[in-house]
């Protein structure tokens, strides 16, 4: 028991690399990528429980106030979509592409979000509320969303509403039981470290799965799929940089939280949620989403051994 709580502490230390080496991984060994494929009906399970296990080993925070949480979700799931569509409309995209754009913004943010913030020392709580919140409300949000911008994608929602609570309902429960008789549990749960392994076993599966996808599209059309790949990383860290930038006086942690979920969507949700029938184009956008997604923490660990880089926004 001991070993697999010492494994789980070194795949939540290590998270960050590991995630781009799983991405790496199944873009160059195919059978792994099929491999990741067939689980990834579990990493969900996985993300969703390592971010409630993370989050409730995490150390004492500043208080969650609900004005803060109505806050960031109003920000996250109402003020970017509607910012990034009044934008959209005066670009000439292909409708197809428009459509991936702006459901990646409508995607919660990732179920993981509460582990990745525990890898970067931000508020795992508030990362947690404020993904458990938005992806309940996606069942609602997504099909009015998709209807009032004009998407023209039908989605399979009251499905993914039973998934959906039945995984975080499932996953909270476990993690409830796992902290409260934590004294039992301690060889496979011993610090937050092991709770982020679970999430990062969860990751790595999205990874490997991830890549079969990423190979199909770039193989098609390599230079279609490199502008999909820039866009996606340009939305995503520069949607973190200018939420942390925008509620910087609130300080390093919670401006940086707000960053994290502001930019990571869980964009495999909304690609699920329309049965996988998305158009090619949207298709391949969300495809290419989810390696920013995978890379953004190693990028920010590696940024945060910079002197400089930590006197950039204020310390709480």
């Amino acid at each position: 028991m001991q070993v697999i709580g010492k494994l789980l502490s070194a795949l939540g230390g290590q998270g960050p690399a590991l995630l781009v080496i799983s991405l790496c991984a199944g873009l160059l060994i195919q059978p792994l990528a099929h491999l990741g494929y067939n689980l990834l009906p579990f990493s969900a399970f996985l993300l969703t429980l390592g971010s409630f296990l993370t989050a409730g080993l995490a150390p004492s925070e500043a208080k969650i106030r609900l004005p803060l949480v109505a806050l960031v979700v109003a920000w996250v799931g109402l003020a970017l979509p509607l910012a990034a569509a009044a934008l959209l409309a005066f670009l000439p995209l292909d409708p197809a592409l428009r459509a991936g754009v702006l459901l990646s913004l409508l995607a919660p943010p990732v179920g993981s979000a509460a582990a990745i913030a525990g890898m970067l020392g931000l508020r795992t709580r508030l990362a947690l509320l404020v993904s458990i919140a938005l992806t309940l409300l996606t069942p609602i949000s997504i099909p009015c969303f998709a209807t009032v911008l004009g998407l023209g994608i039908e989605f399979d929602m009251g499905a993914l509403a039973i998934r959906l609570f039945s995984i975080i309902g499932a996953a909270g429960l476990v993690a409830f039981l796992a902290i409260r008789f934590r004294r039992n549990l301690m060889p496979v749960l011993p610090d937050q470290h092991a709770a982020t392994g679970v999430a990062v076993i969860g990751l790595i599966i999205v990874g490997l799965a991830t890549s079969q996808g990423i190979r199909t599209h770039w193989i098609s059309n390599p230079l279609r799929f490199d502008v999909m790949l820039a866009a996606a990383v340009v939305s995503n860290f520069g949607l973190c940089v200018l939420a942390t930038l925008t509620f910087a006086r609130m300080g390093l942690q919670t401006a940086g939280t707000i960053g994290l979920v502001s930019g990571n969507r869980n964009v495999t949700l909304v690609w699920a949620a329309a049965s996988f029938g998305l158009p090619s184009l949207a298709e391949g956008y969300v495809a290419a989403c989810v390696i920013p997604v995978l890379a953004l923490p190693l990028i920010v660990k590696l940024c945060l051994k910079l002197p400089s880089f930590s006197r950039l926004l204020p310390q709480n």
